[in-house]
């Protein structure tokens, strides 16, 4: 008896098999056909190389990931302001006293004129930042904006911060956060613009100083100008080391078809030691920027921008003190003025 299955029935598997195969590949058809060579790559690959594919890292992604550290940075800059503020209630209440207003973290304060020493007006005082020294004390910066009579603050484009530093010791047990005010130094400098005095840094402008830097600016009708104030804090004094030095500006804002130049420039600021040997250090600032001017005689469309010519700027320019203030010593200063 004949127990093999006849030819037929042998075949009719692999006929399924390539039935089935064939309806898969025309199914994939209707997606998107593999050409010849991409159906050859798709053989030729080899397996491990796909985890290594996946791995591969992605310009995108890593873009995402320098903005989502920068958000971070901001986000800790924030966290970190934030406690700041919450260790200034006390100092400003030592301040304030009963003219401290805790729903706004602000006073509402009578304090010397700054342009009439022997009279008072009344101001909207906030805390910009404090400094714990090594010996306990401290030193509170405040802005403070002129108050209208509803007791806000009545601030306006062309209105500057003032600059008020108030010292403080330690009262009580130590580490219970009770302060009193040993000096009241108030609108000792005005800087800015919309009543807020722009930037504070706190710098060491020479071994075992304590400095203070403003970065503050003005915009006006597209012009924009930026500089930089330094202060020397005492025991229970704050002075002057400088005027202010031109940091950036440009006039982008009004930079218009018929502008005949228009220009940015940018200065990175930092102390190094005095080339003198002296006991303040020099201030040097980098300069890097553009100007454009119009190409004289170009044909332009009504709907396009006259085509300019660009030319990069670079400089320096080193500043020492000279006993009283920081001066100029070497280089230039090539930020224009507004």
């Amino acid at each position: 008896m004949n127990t093999h299955p006849p030819p037929s029935s042998r075949l009719l598997p692999s006929l399924l098999l390539v039935l089935a195969s064939g309806l898969m590949l025309t199914a994939c058809g209707k997606k998107t056909a593999p050409t010849e060579a991409q159906q050859a790559y798709v053989v030729t690959v080899p397996a491990a190389a796909t985890p290594a594919t996946e791995n591969a890292p992605d310009a995108a992604a890593a873009v995402k990931t320098e903005d989502e550290k920068d958000q971070e940075r901001e986000r800790q800059r924030e966290i970190e302001r934030e406690r700041e503020r919450e260790r200034e209630v006390p100092m400003m209440r030592a301040v304030f006293g009963k003219d401290y207003r805790a729903e706004s973290e602000d006073a509402l304060a009578d304090l010397t004129d700054p342009e009439n020493h022997r009279e008072k007006l009344s101001y909207v005082v906030s805390a910009v930042g404090h400094k714990i020294l090594p010996d306990g004390r401290v030193i509170l910066l405040a802005n403070a904006e002129t108050a209208n009579t509803e007791g806000t603050a009545e601030s306006a484009h062309v209105s500057q911060g003032l600059l008020n530093v108030f010292f403080l010791s330690p009262k009580g047990k130590p580490g219970d956060g009770q302060w009193q005010v040993t000096k009241r130094l108030e609108n000792v400098a005005a800087f800015g613009s919309f009543g807020q005095l722009g930037e504070i840094i706190w710098v060491t402008p020479g071994a075992g100083k304590i400095g203070l830097a403003v970065r503050h600016g003005y915009t006006g009708q597209g012009y924009t100008i930026e500089q930089l104030a330094l202060f020397e804090l005492g025991q229970d004094s704050i002075s002057e080391l400088n005027g202010s030095i031109d940091l950036h500006s440009d006039n982008m804002g009004a930079c218009g078809p018929e502008t005949e130049e228009c220009w940015q420039v940018n200065g990175a600021w930092r102390f190094v030691p005095a080339k003198d040997g002296g006991p303040y250090d020099d201030l040097v600032v980098s300069f890097s920027g553009a100007t454009e001017k119009l190409k004289t005689g170009a044909a332009v469309k009504p709907d396009e921008d006259p085509p300019r010519t660009s030319t990069p700027i670079k400089g320096h320019a080193r500043y020492a003190f000279d006993g009283k203030v920081y001066k100029l010593v070497e280089g230039k200063n090539i930020v224009p003025g507004v």
